[in-house]
């Protein structure tokens, strides 16, 4: 466990045994304000097995059992409904997943069913097509290539990573790929592919579900959202790029389910990760919602196409408890970014 995590379990412990997590929500409730927490999920394994962003089923059920103590867990549409005509008259719990992977239908979706629970997925619509995700790639490749001791000369990425072979970790070279205009972060990534066929993979690729599963799951009660074409940073796109990217997504999730989605999720999320072109392009495209990753809860004074969400890995209950009752929000985020600059 890293010293960043460990110290987000004991800061959560502590506010949990204190009854602070649970005084927090109590205070809030008795003065009327009602909150909808919407977790972000991406994966879930079928295993014991986690990693960034990945869940195992049996931490994933106990997530569940143990939320459904505090919330109604109900669909983000339904909670954008209550939020819209201001009638939130308790708190609601959404979960959500992000991009379409396999283990959300695999993993994922049993738990919830046998649960009674449901769960809105964003699909990354190029990637349900058979396009791999650029980032998975990547990520797979880095990993690859940091256990080999001598890494191959690949000149072509020196200027994309500021130095080849690189030595900063995988999640900050993927996270600085992100950034970086799209034409370039396809030559990387091409790049990268060539390069991990020469390796052995740590693991395989991502999965993503297929579409006839999707129509199946939302005949059984799943929603599903957009999250774009081929998940890129919309904020560094120009408005027609934008504008491509979400309308194509919602095309094609409605020509395959014979449903039109109302709902979307921004790739990565943060707020440097969209802009007012996206939302208004949102607008004119007919969705009623979108999701950022940003942290904290929503109220029916909050802007739907702004929604915050509470990311969620392999937590436990406390680290649970504590995200839920804001222990982790942007704005304590925000400071410790500008303590850490001083």
């Amino acid at each position: 466990m890293s010293r960043r995590r460990a110290l987000v379990s004991l800061v959560s412990r502590l506010a949990v045994a204190s009854g602070w997590t649970r005084l927090r929500h109590l205070r809030r409730r008795k003065r009327g304000h009602y909150r909808v927490f919407i977790l972000e999920y991406h994966d879930v394994s079928p295993d014991d097995h986690e990693r960034e962003s990945v869940v195992s089923r049996s931490r994933f059920a106990t997530h569940i059992r143990h939320l459904q103590k505090h919330f109604p867990i109900v669909s983000l549409g339904t909670a954008v409904d209550a939020l819209r005509y201001q009638q939130l008259e308790r708190d609601l719990l959404v979960i959500t997943f992000d991009d379409g992977l396999l283990g959300n239908a695999d993993n994922a979706w049993p738990v919830l069913r046998d649960a009674g629970a449901t769960a809105t997925i964003f699909l990354t619509t190029g990637f349900l097509d058979g396009e791999p995700l650029w980032f998975d790639t990547a990520r797979r490749a880095l990993e690859a290539l940091a256990r080999v001791p001598n890494p191959p000369s690949e000149h072509r990425l020196a200027g994309v990573f500021d130095e080849w072979p690189p030595r900063s970790p995988v999640s900050d070279l993927v996270r600085k790929l992100k950034y970086h205009p799209a034409p370039v972060r396809r030559r990387a990534t091409a790049n990268l592919a060539t390069l991990l066929e020469q390796f052995d993979a740590p693991r395989p690729p991502a999965r993503p579900i297929p579409w006839p599963t999707v129509r199946a799951l939302l005949e059984q009660g799943v929603e599903f959202g957009a999250h774009t074409v081929t998940h890129p940073i919309l904020s560094i796109l120009d408005g027609d790029e934008q504008r491509r990217e979400i309308i194509e997504s919602r095309d094609r999730i409605e020509a395959m389910i014979g449903h039109r989605p109302t709902l979307f999720a921004y790739p990565n999320g943060s707020a440097h990760d969209f802009d007012q072109t996206t939302v208004d392009s949102l607008r004119s495209s007919g969705f009623n919602a979108a999701c950022s990753t940003i942290r904290g809860a929503n109220g029916v004074e909050h802007d739907l196409y702004r929604l915050h969400r509470l990311g969620v890995g392999s937590d436990s209950t406390a680290v649970l408890d504590a995200r839920l009752a804001g222990l982790f929000d942007e704005a304590l985020r925000v400071w410790l970014r500008r303590f850490r600059g001083r």
